[in-house]
This record gives structure tokens, sequence and C-alpha cells, in this order.
């Protein structure tokens, strides 16, 4: 874990984690938050 979740964090059971990974999400449009969505790929961040 890479500490705690940023102040005002609406779910208190998600994980917050460091960064490291870069995904492609597929999602409904028009909606402000992130909802049923699928990961379609990820990879490995690199500098």
């Amino acid at each position: 874990h890479a500490g705690p979740a940023p102040q005002g964090m609406k779910r208190p059971a998600t994980q917050w984690v460091k960064p490291g990974i870069i995904g492609r999400v597929k999602h409904l449009r028009g909606e402000e938050d992130l909802r049923h969505g699928s990961l379609q790929d990820f990879r490995l961040e690199t500098d």
C-alpha cells in the first residue's frame, strides 16, 4: 500500500496503491464518475 487514501475518499474500503501500472479502461460516456468500467489492457509504467 502507498499510504492513506486522499481526504474525502467516498469509499473507505478502497485500497490506495503506488502507481506503476497503466491501464486502458472502457466505460460509459456522459458520466461524471467512472461507472461500468472494464479493463481492456494494461502495461507497466516505465520512466
